[in-house]
């Protein structure tokens, strides 16, 4: 039996292109924010997604919450392809995959308590009664670390720490099987990311619930991911096992992302790789390997062909260079 056959989702090529206007007189440009990412999710797990600004992390998490759909590809959720689903298949989906914002602080509704906030999606979702809406999501609130008192707080009275973990009783009140979260700690203090990260990593073995967790740190990342995805200009340049990825990454703008993270180990060192020029623009994506213009491993080949993500190892690969 295949890893897709067990997978709790399945992305099978997923795209999303938009058409932006560039001036009074100038055509419009298509801008690929997505191209062509695939993967399978295996319950109980997290896969990471990691990579610069710009490189269509965040597209990639709308389109699999389905805040948009995808212009290409399949969504498979429960062996439905959920990218073009009906509205009854659509509403289902929504309830089994929540998603967590990066900032806390403008994702909570400013005018509404906090029991409001946790029980709306029980709300809108569900035919469960006052009393059972308020029972489950005090029972969420218990688990996150928040206490009965904050119920009928609102979200100005919490801080920043607080309120991310009233998102995320919010979301997994409707005890989804899969959580997106898209850079779920960026926006706090150093001295509460850890708290947060190992509240996740609690609430995914006593819930089961799957996770899709997004960020450029990749500090954070050895801490919470089994899988890593590594994205460049909307391409998957390299995916595999998290252990792998670390200690023995291939691609060369993976091989750079490593080498800027700060080491714990004061005796580990680690050769740093420093890009030159910026990310290419969108607009204008080169041909070829999208990375090409700052690798330092370029041939002629990947000036004109795309290479395709291939295993190499433990993992998969998308270059021309990698042994």
């Amino acid at each position: 039996m295949s890893e897709a056959t067990n997978a709790v989702m399945e992305a099978i090529g997923l795209s999303q292109s938009y058409e932006v206007a560039r001036g009074l007189f100038s055509k419009t440009a298509t801008v690929k924010a997505v191209a062509g990412i695939s993967f399978a999710l295996q319950p109980r797990s997290t896969l990471a997604i990691v990579g610069e600004s710009g490189s269509g992390k965040s597209t990639l998490a709308r389109m699999l919450t389905l805040i948009e759909r995808p212009g290409l590809g399949e969504l498979r959720f429960d062996d439905i392809n959920v990218a073009d689903a009906d509205a009854r298949t659509l509403r289902r989906y929504r309830g089994e995959v929540q998603m967590v914002f990066q900032n806390p602080y403008g994702s909570l509704n400013p005018r509404q308590t906090v029991g409001a906030a946790i029980e709306e999606p029980l709300l809108v979702n569900t035919p469960l009664s006052a009393a059972e809406r308020r029972e489950r999501a005090q029972d969420m609130m218990r688990r996150v670390g928040l206490r009965p008192e904050h119920h009928g707080r609102y979200p100005h009275m919490f801080s920043g720490g607080q309120r991310q973990r009233i998102a995320i009783a919010r979301a997994l009140v409707m005890r989804p099987k899969i959580l997106v979260l898209d850079e779920p700690v960026s926006a706090l203090d150093v001295s509460v990311r850890a708290q947060v990260l190992n509240l996740l990593v609690e609430l995914q073995e006593t819930l089961g619930v799957a996770y899709i967790f997004i960020s450029h740190d990749l500090g954070v990342v050895r801490h919470m991911a089994d899988e890593v995805l590594v994205m460049y200009l909307g391409h998957a340049v390299e995916h595999g096992p998290r252990d792998a990825m670390f200690d023995a990454p291939k691609h060369p703008y993976t091989r750079a992302l490593l080498s800027a993270t700060p080491q714990v180990d004061p005796e580990a060192r680690r050769e740093r790789i420093v890009l030159q020029g910026e990310l290419p623009s969108p607009f204008n994506p080169p041909k070829g390997c999208p990375f090409n213009p700052r690798c330092p491993l370029v041939m002629d080949r990947c000036r004109v062909e795309m290479p395709p993500l291939e295993r190499k190892g433990a993992g998969r690969v998308a270059c021309w260079a990698a042994e």
